[in-house]
């Protein structure tokens, strides 16, 4: 009798614990074993695509890809889509545009132009960055970052005009990669960055709506496409007290 009741028991308690657990964990152990039985660096489907095929919303196929992306079991090229991982000798760091990220995380991303005009590169090193001579011209695109209406970084965007010819005529509240891959068929396919703290400014802090001086963090990146050529070089100010930075390494 005392068997038969404790196995009974733990029945139950198994039962309560699939009970508990959240659907989008659940879907990430249908989607790692999917992914599993697939070649390494084979192109997934889409969210919406999954969604639909597991007859779940958009958001819960998010949560379970960032978790598999976590892992390391998935990985993401902007521009491209997400691909099946497999076993690596070198460590890849995967970056995603601050629109892809904020969708991820299920909220809504948006951008207010602060500025956006045509200027011309005198300083040697810029222009070196940019790939272009001293005294050509690039678009400088200045804008707040936003998730939910929230602002959480301050974007200072530059980009070589002979790589997207009238760049400034286009829908710049969105995102950037994603007008580079539609509009000029030069989607970004990877990205040097550097990250370093500082404290914001008045004027930073004015446009974040923030309190000057908190900590945050200040991102410097050029991103480049499939030819090696500069697409966007970019700095980026991000709020310490409402943004955390996360990063996978792949193994």
């Amino acid at each position: 009798m005392v068997k038969r009741k404790s196995r009974k028991k733990t029945r139950q308690t198994k039962s309560e614990t699939v009970r508990k657990k959240h659907k989008h964990e659940t879907l990430r152990e249908k989607l790692q074993s999917k992914f599993s039985k697939v070649a390494p660096d084979t192109r997934i489907a889409s969210a919406r695509e999954l969604a639909l095929t597991y007859g779940v919303s958009i958001m819960t196929i998010r949560q379970a890809l960032a978790a598999l992306v976590d892992d390391g079991l998935i990985y993401t090229i902007p521009g491209s889509g997400t691909f099946v991982a497999g076993e690596k000798l070198s460590k890849r760091l995967v970056f995603v545009s601050f629109s892809q990220e904020v969708s991820d995380k299920g909220m809504k991303p948006s951008s207010k132009i602060i500025r956006a005009e045509r200027v011309k590169i005198e300083k040697s090193d810029l222009a070196q960055v940019l790939q272009i001579a001293v005294g050509e011209d690039a678009y400088k695109v200045t804008r707040v970052r936003l998730a939910n209406n929230i602002p959480l970084a301050l974007e200072e965007s530059l980009i070589p005009c002979e790589n997207a010819p009238g760049l400034l005529d286009q829908d710049l509240k969105g995102s950037l990669y994603e007008i580079f891959k539609t509009t000029y068929e030069r989607p970004v396919i990877r990205a040097d960055s550097a990250v370093s703290p500082i404290l914001l400014s008045k004027e930073q802090a004015s446009l974040l709506k923030a309190v000057a001086n908190t900590p945050s963090l200040r991102f410097q990146l050029t991103a480049f496409d499939a030819r090696g050529r500069t697409m966007e070089h970019c700095v980026s100010v991000r709020r310490g007290d409402k943004y955390d930075f996360r990063f996978s390494i792949q193994a």
